[in-house]
């Protein structure tokens, strides 16, 4: 069961990792520093850090990532 729960918290990281990439990238105008930001909250969370994860995307990118996290899924 430990495997189960590795490969959902990998697929976790890699869609949240996608979304950070483009909204980090929007916001900064670099893809470059969009690329950088995630690949580091990624790191951390393949890691098993995953409260680094959810620490940085709360207070880091606050309410505007979750807010198109949510649109993307609802697609609203």
């Amino acid at each position: 069961m430990g495997g189960l729960w590795s490969d959902i918290g990998i697929a976790i990281t890699i869609i949240l990792f996608v979304y950070l990439v483009k909204w980090a990238s929007d916001l900064t105008k670099s893809k470059t520093l969009g690329i950088i930001i995630g690949a580091a909250i990624a790191y951390f969370t393949f890691y098993q850090h995953f409260e680094v994860l959810l620490f940085v995307l709360l207070f880091f990118f606050g309410y505007p990532f979750w807010e198109s996290l949510t649109k993307g899924f609802l697609g609203e």
